[in-house]
């Protein structure tokens, strides 16, 4: 399993692990120590990593990229 996408924001994470699952990618959420009790607004001081199969990381990666250039925009 590889890092696809790392992100303070637990929304950012389940809206990307969203998009990779549309696009028929499999991924894992793991966050370390939540600073908040809303799971849709919380932020982590390890942040919210995304893990993906190796044969998957380049497409996720392509995935996460696109959502964080339209995210900025």
């Amino acid at each position: 399993m590889k890092e696809a996408y790392r992100c303070v924001y637990m929304e950012d994470a389940l809206v990307v692990k969203s998009l990779l699952d549309s696009a028929g990618i499999p991924s894992r959420i793991l966050s370390g120590d939540m600073l908040d009790v809303n799971p849709f607004f919380s932020a982590t001081v390890q942040g919210v990593r995304i893990l993906v199969s190796d044969e998957d990381w380049e497409d996720a990666r392509a995935v996460a990229a696109d959502f964080k250039s339209r995210r900025e925009d």
